[in-house]
């Protein structure tokens, strides 16, 4: 498989994430605390990652669409130099034939 360095920090990122997330769970369930505390330290929790998770999708929807206007631009650019090089040697054909025509 292809591993870009976008690739690579993405997931890291997620690695990170994923990892925390279970290390917050952990430390709040072996934390001696009271059913009610417990339970508002887990919904906190919560809503962190799910905010963290939400903001990640952001970001990376972000980085996908720039990468796909790059993508898409030099594409552009590539296939208008092809026509040009085309053009280069339909004419450089037309006048080798001309020359040896004449």
């Amino acid at each position: 498989m292809n591993q870009t360095p976008e690739n690579n920090k993405s997931g890291l990122l997620t690695g990170i994430l994923i990892g925390g997330a279970i290390g917050a769970a952990a430390s709040l369930l072996l934390a001696p605390k009271s059913g009610s505390a417990l339970r508002e330290d887990l919904s906190n929790a919560i809503h962190s990652l799910s905010d963290k998770t939400r903001d990640l999708a952001s970001t990376l929807k972000q980085r996908a669409t720039n990468a796909a206007d790059t993508i898409s631009i030099q594409a552009s650019e590539l296939s208008e130099k092809a026509q040009e090089g085309k053009q280069i040697i339909s004419d450089t054909l037309q006048t080798v034939k001309e020359d040896m025509q004449g």
